[in-house]
């Protein structure tokens, strides 16, 4: 989980060398473009490798065609006889070609148990869900209040969560490629998205799902969109005399289908149009956008902050309910907040109900 935030949209993925039942050497894929699991657990033996087992989360790489130097004649050439595998690779350049070529040299090849299988993929379910899907993976997160409000009286902003609860959620936007938000949330709270008190990993775009393009040229996301890289998605119905003032500010604006869940696709596949696409997407909703994100299925992992406190206004929102289908991974308790992460087993990147790589480092840094 090291790389977690800098291996994207390569997965994490580790490697443990074992020789007589003990652990010789260890290492991870650290950073996109560095040193993959294999060859830094080799060059981190503490003696010769040969004769040795390896551990891998995934089938390891055996194509020529990317920055890196490809794993399976490396562990070849260091003579490892056995490479126990958590899962295959959907890559298509690789998909089963690195196992043959392992098997080829007279390398055993084995695969974890199914359980422990599913939690491999389940670490490295956003890297699937992009080759298998051809989208990002996307984590809902929203805060609300004991008696379930997410803003204050008639929706005006109101800060529900503590300095540390903060502190993981821009932990987790340092590790994302976008995050999204809708109009309405523009429109009230008018943020700036960006990543605050820790150190970041990345800049995420600003996404902003505006089918009516009523985005304000002087909100903040639009002033600092020269300097901060900011996505309006809207429909093809929208005024195109709103058009012009936004794009000479510096946002981009993509045109989808009308049908709203083309929008909702539209805002997740809009990095296709720039460098790359999306891997992670972080969608922070209001009750509107977050139930159509549920009832487009779009939703794979999802951060509930409870705060311990009550507004008691019938006028405040009321936070969008969370689908019977979604499973709690975990709790963590952050003073008077409390973090509930829920993984939905009807996704595409649901593979077992196990704590996520975000969630789990959240546990070591509290």
């Amino acid at each position: 989980m090291g790389g977690r935030g800098r291996v994207e949209p390569n997965p994490m993925v580790g490697c443990v060398i074992v020789r007589d039942g003990q652990v010789i050497g260890e290492g991870f894929h650290a950073a996109f473009g560095g040193p993959h699991a294999e060859p830094t657990a080799l060059s981190a033996s503490t003696q010769s490798p040969r004769g040795a087992t390896a551990y891998v989360t995934l089938e390891p790489c055996c194509h020529t065609n990317k920055k890196t130097p490809p794993c399976v004649p490396t562990l070849i050439e260091a003579g490892i006889t056995r490479v126990v595998i958590g899962c295959l690779d959907p890559n298509p350049n690789v998909n089963g070609a690195g196992v043959r070529m392992l098997r080829d040299a007279s390398i055993e090849v084995d695969r974890v148990p199914d359980g422990l299988g599913a939690e491999c993929r389940q670490l490295i379910a956003p890297f699937l869900v992009r080759q298998q899907f051809q989208r990002p993976y996307v984590t809902m997160k929203w805060a609300q209040t004991a008696d379930g409000k997410v803003a204050g009286h008639e929706g005006m902003r109101l800060q529900i969560s503590g300095d540390r609860a903060n502190a993981f959620v821009h932990t987790l936007r340092a590790r994302s490629d976008a995050i999204v938000v809708g109009i309405n949330t523009v429109l009230t709270d008018d943020p700036v998205l960006t990543v605050r008190g820790v150190p970041a990993v990345r800049t995420p775009e600003r996404v902003i799902i505006d089918r009516k393009l009523r985005t304000p040229n002087d909100c903040r996301l639009v002033r600092t969109a020269l300097q901060l890289p900011t996505v309006v998605v809207t429909s093809l119905t929208a005024p195109s005399t709103n058009f012009e003032p936004l794009v000479e500010r510096g946002v981009r604006v993509v045109w989808p289908p009308a049908q709203r869940e083309d929008v909702l696709l539209a805002a997740l596949a809009a990095g296709d149009w720039v460098q790359k696409p999306y891997s992670h997407v972080l969608v922070e909703p209001g009750p509107t956008l977050a139930n159509a994100f549920f009832k487009a299925g779009l939703c794979d992992r999802l951060w509930v902050i409870h705060n311990s406190r009550s507004i008691e206004d019938a006028s405040a929102p009321t936070a969008a309910t969370v689908p019977d289908w979604f499973a709690k991974t975990g709790e963590l308790s952050l003073g008077a907040d409390t973090l509930i992460e829920y993984l939905n087993v009807q996704s595409a990147g649901y593979h077992a109900t196990v704590p996520s790589a975000d969630f789990t480092l959240a546990q070591d840094l509290k």
